[in-house]
């Protein structure tokens, strides 16, 4: 089996930390777990400016880590590299990485702070024949490739209407759902915001927005993280239900049926159907979804181009709601 070389750039949440006490497999939330227990992956290094995360990493992965980019190029050259540093250094550690040709870039979501520098990102990657897989993750979980299935194969039937409950604001939570359904759903249109809402954090906003995907009209509506994180979602076909539940990690259909009582009226099943999903491991997806794209070309559910449509997205209920972000 062909491995490929891996190093992870910032050793934060999604780098090391979401699954670090986990040691048998059963979790991989990380970009660190990821490359360990892929097959087709080697992870063989890491960088961050912070060297208390640079010795956790290193005490529990035994690889070297380095305090720059530039540090860590002159020993190695691996052939994968994870950004996963906040959202306003994307494009800066992506212009120096870049330049050392690695096969692929794995930028964690969204693209960039700005929709230009995203574009740019794009244009960069495809000039230097270098896979850019932006990481939305949802796009390569088991239990979300059996809903597209479903929805397909119009096993639920036209989707209508549904509902989105989010916190954490627009661009850091609500962009997962507003990417999932690009995916499920198709391209957007009509944005219209209901309530301008408050600014999480004084950084993202929290906007109550109404967007149409597809033949679907989707209200947006925001929690408050402080109380709760949410990411819940519901979608209404003309043949039935869908729940996207604690996000994802619990996937549900309630089919439309006659009613046995009231023969006029149709209603949904009492019984739900459940969709197997993964998402404790939906790391490992993406990974296994980027390894089948370099050895047996198949396309990437998301990429560059998949990013900047959510983007656009965004930039436009910012434009709208006259947020200063």
């Amino acid at each position: 089996m062909k491995r490929f070389t891996a190093a992870i750039i910032g050793l934060g949440q999604i780098g090391q930390n979401y699954d670090y006490g986990n040691s048998d497999g059963s979790y991989i939330l990380t970009h660190a777990h990821g490359f360990t227990y892929h097959a087709g992956f080697e992870l063989i290094a890491a960088v961050d400016i912070d060297g208390a995360k640079r010795a956790r990493f290193e005490s529990k992965f035994k690889k070297p880590s380095f305090q720059s980019i530039d540090m860590m190029f002159q020993s190695f050259l691996p052939d994968i590299i994870a950004i996963a540093v906040p959202t306003e250094d994307h494009f800066k550690i992506f212009k120096e990485v870049i330049k050392f040709k690695p096969l692929s870039i794995i930028c964690e979501k969204p693209i960039a702070k700005k929709i230009e520098d995203g574009k740019t990102m794009t244009e960069m990657a495809k000039v230097a024949n270098c896979t850019l897989l932006v990481n939305y993750i949802r796009r390569f979980e088991p239990g979300v490739l059996s809903l597209k299935r479903m929805i397909h194969n119009d096993e639920i039937g036209q989707i209508y209407k549904g509902i989105v409950w989010y916190s954490k604001g627009i661009l850091n939570n609500g962009s997962h759902f507003i990417d999932l359904l690009l995916f499920l759903l198709g391209k957007s249109s009509n944005i219209r915001i209901i309530n301008k809402g408050r600014m999480w954090a004084g950084i993202d906003p929290e906007p109550d927005v109404v967007i149409n995907f597809g033949n679907a009209e989707i209200f947006f509506l925001s929690g408050t993280e402080e109380y709760f994180s949410i990411g819940d979602m519901e979608l209404i076909g003309v043949g039935g239900k869908i729940k996207y539940c604690n996000f994802g990690n619990q996937i549900c259909i309630k089919k439309s049926e006659q009613d046995t009582v009231f023969s006029d009226y149709s209603i949904l099943s009492k019984e739900d159907s459940v969709i197997t999903n993964d998402m404790n491991r939906y790391q490992w997806h993406v990974l296994d979804h980027l390894y089948r794209h370099l050895t047996e070309k198949n396309p990437l559910n998301s990429n560059g181009q998949t990013a900047m449509e959510t983007f656009k997205i965004i930039n436009s209920i910012f434009r709208k709601g006259g947020y200063d972000v």
